[in-house]
């Protein structure tokens, strides 16, 4: 496409984006939409990022997404953010308002649209357990807190990153939130049977290891529902155990799909299907795979 002073820009910052495919998703659907809106990844070093976010206040920048590491390196330098994501502490999107930057967070609320719509279930009342304390786990964490879940069992391969989160829950949002020492396995398999819905968010079972998985496929039960935060490869040992049990599994190509259609309707008020997303995404994913033999 051709860019011109017309075009909205929308800037990705983070560091290492090689491998990222949300440029090019964002992209083709604005293509496809025939709106004149650019997505650009901007590989900046952590002192680049106040400088960085300062000249985009003087160009026709729309948006600004956010990956890691800098989620709460942007904070400092923004005019404000909503309720659920100054208590994450953490931004991936940079809403731009009548020239202010407002940050959200819009990972939890994607996970918990994709849990409502795809697995027909919801945060009150029901008992979580996450394998990873990190930014991913962080966000969806709080805002399963923040929207009435009934308990969150947390642990972490690192405890003190499981306190920290399980603190920050209980302090912040409800005391709802357990950690369970990630050495006792049997405190792991006890709470993990207990939960309606498990979670991986610890990147195991990701590329060069994919047979690992953070639980024994022995814990799962029937009327589970599964979640892994993993989109390639698609189906992890944990999904894949899960799937054996008779649980109904999703993965994060779900919730970063949603993260997309969220923004889109924001700014441009109407936005592709689901399924028209799943598709292109898919096509991505194989051009990856082929681009990358």
């Amino acid at each position: 496409m051709d860019i011109t002073v017309n075009t909205k820009l929308h800037p990705l910052l983070g560091k290492p984006l090689r491998q990222s495919l949300s440029s090019r998703l964002c992209n083709r659907m604005y293509e496809r939409m025939g709106v004149d809106w650019y997505r650009f990844p901007v590989e900046i070093e952590r002192e680049g990022v106040g400088p960085m976010l300062q000249a985009f206040r003087y160009m026709n920048v729309g948006c600004i997404g956010v990956t890691k590491p800098y989620k709460v390196d942007v904070i400092p330098f923004l005019d404000g953010m909503d309720e659920l994501t100054s208590k994450i502490g953490a931004v991936n999107t940079i809403r731009v308002e009548d020239g202010k930057f407002i940050g959200k967070n819009v990972d939890g609320p994607a996970f918990l649209n994709s849990l409502r719509e795809d697995a027909g279930s919801d945060a009150p009342g029901t008992t979580f357990f996450c394998f990873g304390a990190g930014g991913a786990g962080k966000a969806i964490c709080c805002t399963l807190a923040y929207h009435g879940a009934k308990r969150i069992y947390i642990t972490d391969k690192f405890d003190k990153f499981a306190k920290a989160l399980t603190d920050e829950i209980n302090t912040e949002f409800s005391p709802v939130a357990v950690q369970i020492p990630y050495e006792d396995k049997a405190a792991v398999e006890r709470a993990f049977r207990e939960s309606r819905v498990v979670m991986n968010v610890s990147g195991v079972g990701m590329a060069p290891d994919l047979t690992a998985t953070p639980a024994d496929p022995s814990w799962f039960s029937p009327d589970q529902i599964a979640f892994d935060a993993t989109y390639n490869p698609a189906k992890t040992q944990f999904l894949a155990d899960a799937e054996a049990a008779g649980c109904f599994i999703f993965n994060g190509k779900k919730m970063l799909i949603r993260c997309q259609m969220a923004g889109f309707k924001e700014r441009l008020g109407e936005c592709p299907d689901y399924e028209e997303w799943s598709k292109l995404f898919d096509e991505l994913l194989s051009e990856n795979s082929v681009a990358g033999r």
